[in-house]
């Protein structure tokens, strides 16, 4: 009797895992900066029913540990020759490779971006401006951004909401590791 449960424990367990595997995780991330500063960070599992978890708050204060830090321990450098994993391939290309796939495999729903910026020299801050007007123009969200020519600042608020699978990020990465790691031909 005690084993079925178990079993049953472990079958249910395993089915909320692939359920959450399966089903898009919805991403709400705010900023704000200006009069009140604050960020925040929630996760919707299960295609965006289930409660808001909070991952991240800024107005929340951070928790103290109450243990004292340890020294760290000294380790003594191994030498090996020939063992551990040994990349192959053109990393820097997987990797933009693996970076494309991940970026594809994410749905944003809402980008929102209303900012006044300025780095104090305004030959920087159009020079910034001009890089950033591909994001502008072509984000497809609501992007907004104010030079700033007569002081350094960064104030404003963004908004993005954006989905994914894990199994959908999961796969870029395993290809990632097979093309750089993967046995040699």
């Amino acid at each position: 009797m005690a084993l079925q449960i178990l079993l049953w424990l472990f079958v249910s367990l395993l089915g909320v895992i692939v359920v959450v595997m399966v089903t898009p995780i919805h991403v709400v991330l705010s900023w704000q900066n200006g009069p009140a500063k604050r960020a925040l960070i929630l996760l919707h599992l299960f295609g965006g029913v289930s409660p808001a978890i909070r991952v991240y708050d800024s107005s929340k204060p951070a928790k103290k540990d109450k243990k004292p830090a340890r020294k760290p321990r000294k380790r003594k450098a191994r030498k090996t020759a020939g063992q551990g994993w040994m990349a192959r391939g053109n990393i820097l290309s997987e990797a933009v490779t693996l970076l494309r796939r991940v970026l594809a495999a994410i749905h944003i729903d809402v980008l929102q971006l209303d900012a006044e910026l300025g780095l104090g020299d305004p030959a920087e801050t159009g020079q910034l401006y001009g890089q950033l007007c591909p994001l502008i123009y072509a984000s497809g969200g609501h992007v907004r951004i104010r030079p700033n020519f007569e002081r350094a600042c960064l104030q404003g608020t963004a908004l993005a909401k954006f989905h994914f699978t894990v199994l959908g990020l999961f796969w870029p990465f395993v290809r990632f590791g097979w093309r750089v790691f993967g046995p040699m031909k």
